[in-house]
């Protein structure tokens, strides 16, 4: 009795979604078909769109040359000499007729000529009356489409009236400026989705219905004959649909010269008066058949299936919903873990910070130690901020895709920062602690100095972590002959008297997250990421990484890199000088919304006698290098993230500028957003440099002068 309750429910079922599926489809068919009515209709005012912008740009090139001609008294070869040196399309030219003779220059040859440039608008009929044309700039100025006498193109000229004068300079004459453009290159503009619209096609008519441009679709010699050639209707009709076309948009369905059924979208153009855009396609390639001759036996077939294997699937699902439980709760505890973990290497630096600033606090006085302890602050700063980077760039070192930077650098600078990491946690610990650099020779090599930092202190911080109080740690640092060409081979050791690692945890500890488990360590926190990252860097840079442990005993890191000596010498290190007066007096305006951020940069300008003055967001940078004069500014230091207009919109504006001498300011980028992308970003938006933020003042300084010696050059 149940499975037969059963079989008849889910026959039952079946029918009703057999029938619903019946109606549903009639009813999409129809509904998708007025949608695409809809799209077509749309994408025919986006052309029309398409087209006016392109009308008006064309007419401002045309008004500008008119204006120039009227304002210099030209005669007709200066003029046509001087709308020459101003083309930039080569299949564009421009016709200067006489309004009495109808004859004049092209300021191309005649087709087949190299030399032969007079043209005649006798016969061509569009100068008879130029009552039509309007003063200049008030409004488009445009024939419709006729054959140039010069190469016997279909065209369409933008005009407008000038005045001319004889070879005597003191007779004026009225004249025409054409400026002339082959239909061709409007048709390039009308192009429709041509998966979607493949056939169809667009025209362009005045209010009477002739053609400005015809498509090939559209037959006869006007659009009414057209209509009415193959729609024929009463006069009543037909006149009040052609005024309902020539006035508004919208679409009409009617027939075409092969008898098929087509959809007419029209709009008007309104750039100019009267001209209406016509967009044609045939009905059946809008139409989208939903219906399916498998669909009712697909469905039945489905629906059967479904009701034997509903048990099955549903058996199949609960088992994948508990896989992807776990696979959840796996990702989120891994999350969870790195969120309360990731303080391992950030206190490293942190604790650099929070020390060496409780020092200085007690001893503000003595102005030695002050100096000495925020310098290296300052390094401790930096690496923390490269300790950020990393982790927020963990993505891409697992992926392969992390990018080394090379510069040139002092290891003298990396062997100091080094030791000044360390110090807090090595006092802090009673660590004896020596480093040995006693075979080093060279000081400056190019390489990614950040990742040698990062790689070093990994392994040195690793050392101080595990090793008890009252232990020792040692670093030997050595340079040796490399194999490769213009490379030196520095090895670096570090060996500990610490816990020692298990041959178990040996196998896998430069995979992220693993970390020795040991009771005399466990309060101990870090990402786990240390040694992943390390291995990683180290295998980047082309070196080797070993290491020999024994528990209870200690450890012994060494690393063998080969790392390209620089071919600058000492004196040609000194980038920035010293005495910075020749920045004094510059004027700097900075582009910045948050308040302590401008306070920062204008401190800093002003401790160079650069006079700074704020822009609050981006519309007001944008209005002040408008109202500028030449000399207010000397470059403009452009955050990214600001309200109203962002720096990269800010730029774009400015650039675009008419003015070449503000269009040219220099622009730098001063921002957060401090990974590659955004860098290229800013540069795209047509910027000159980028600062990372936080600022830098050295690079501050090598940034404007970077500028200054440009601007010398240019």
């Amino acid at each position: 009795m149940k499975k037969g309750y059963i079989i008849v429910v889910n026959v039952i079922i079946m029918i009703t979604i057999l029938i619903f599926v019946i109606l549903y489809s009639g009813y999409e068919n129809r509904a998708s078909y007025q949608r695409q009515i809809e799209h077509f209709e749309n994408t025919t005012v986006t052309m029309e769109q398409v087209t006016e912008n392109y009308l008006n740009s064309e007419q401002r090139i045309c008004d500008v040359w008119a204006q120039y001609i009227n304002s210099r008294q030209m005669t007709m070869e200066e003029a046509a000499d001087f709308i020459r040196s101003s083309h930039v399309l080569e299949n564009t030219s421009a016709h200067l007729i006489y309004v009495d003779t109808l004859s004049g220059l092209s300021t191309r040859p005649k087709q087949g000529t190299t030399d032969d440039y007079d043209v005649s608008y006798d016969r061509v009929g569009l100068l008879y009356d130029v009552g039509w044309i309007d003063r200049i700039g008030s409004s488009i100025n445009i024939t419709r489409a006729y054959t140039n006498p010069m190469n016997g193109e279909q065209s369409l000229a933008f005009c407008n009236l000038i005045t001319l004068y004889d070879p005597d300079g003191k007779t004026p004459r009225d004249a025409v400026l054409l400026r002339v453009i082959p239909i061709s290159v409007l048709e390039q503009k009308w192009v429709f989705p041509q998966i979607e619209l493949a056939n169809a096609d667009l025209s362009m008519i005045d209010a009477n219905g002739d053609y400005i441009l015809k498509g090939y679709s559209f037959k006869n010699s006007s659009f009414f004959e057209f209509y009415n050639s193959y729609n024929p209707s009463d006069p009543e009709t037909t006149g009040a649909l052609f005024a309902r076309i020539t006035s508004s948009t919208g679409y009409i369905t009617m027939t075409n010269s092969h008898g098929q059924e087509c959809i007419l979208a029209y709009t008007p153009i309104s750039a100019t008066s009267g001209w209406t855009l016509l967009g044609l396609v045939p009905a059946k390639d809008l139409t989208v058949d939903t219906e399916n001759r498998l669909l009712f036996g697909v469905v039945s077939i489905g629906l059967l299936l479904l009701f034997v294997c509903d048990m099955f699937y549903m058996r199949t699902m609960n088992r994948r919903l508990k896989i992807s439980a776990m696979e959840a709760e796996s990702a989120s505890r891994a999350k969870t873990d790195f969120l309360s973990t990731m303080s391992h290497d950030i206190r490293t630096p942190m604790n650099a910070i929070i020390g060496l600033t409780a020092i200085t606090e007690k001893n503000l006085d003595d102005k030695e130690m002050t100096a000495q302890n925020l310098h290296k602050i300052s390094l401790a700063s930096n690496h923390l901020l490269t300790l950020i980077n990393d982790i927020l760039d963990i993505s891409k070192v697992e992926s392969g895709k992390f990018k080394l930077s090379p510069t040139t650098f002092s290891i003298s600078e990396t062997i100091e920062n080094l030791v000044n990491i360390s110090q807090p946690m090595i006092r802090e610990k009673n660590i004896d602690f020596t480093l040995n650099t006693g075979h080093m020779e060279k000081e400056y090599f190019f390489a990614d100095q950040l990742r040698l930092n990062q790689i070093y202190i990994n392994i040195l911080s690793n050392a101080i972590k595990y090793t008890q109080p009252g232990g020792r740690v040692s670093v030997d640092m050595r340079e040796e002959t490399s194999k490769e060409p213009g490379c030196v081979r520095l090895i670096y050791i570090v060996e500990d008297t610490g816990i020692g690692m298990s041959p178990e945890f040996m196998a896998t500890m430069y995979e992220p997250f693993s970390r020795q488990i040991d009771s005399r360590v466990n309060s101990v926190q870090g990402t786990g990421l240390g040694l992943a990252i390390t291995k990683r860097m180290v295998d980047l840079l082309g070196g080797v990484i070993e290491c020999q442990s024994e528990q209870g005993k200690g450890t012994t890191f060494t690393i063998v890199l080969d790392i390209p000596v620089s071919d600058r010498q000492r004196e040609d290190m000194k980038i920035d000088p010293t005495d910075n007066s020749d920045l004094k007096g510059m004027h700097i305006l900075v582009a910045e919304d948050n308040d302590i951020n401008w306070e920062i940069i204008s401190y800093m300008l002003d401790s160079f006698g650069i006079i700074a003055e704020r822009a609050e967001n981006g519309r007001v940078c944008v209005d002040r290098i408008r109202e500028a004069k030449e000399g207010d500014y000397d470059l403009i230091f452009m955050d990214v993230q600001m309200p109203e207009m962002n720096g990269l919109d800010a730029t774009r504006a400015i650039r675009g500028f008419e003015d070449h001498r503000a269009a040219s300011i220099p622009i730098i980028a001063m921002t957060a957003d401090a990974f590659s992308e955004n860098v290229t970003e800013c540069l795209n938006a047509g910027m000159n440099g980028h600062i990372a933020k936080p600022i830098d003042a050295k690079l501050v300084v090598r940034e404007i002068r970077r500028i200054k010696e440009e601007k010398r050059r240019s």
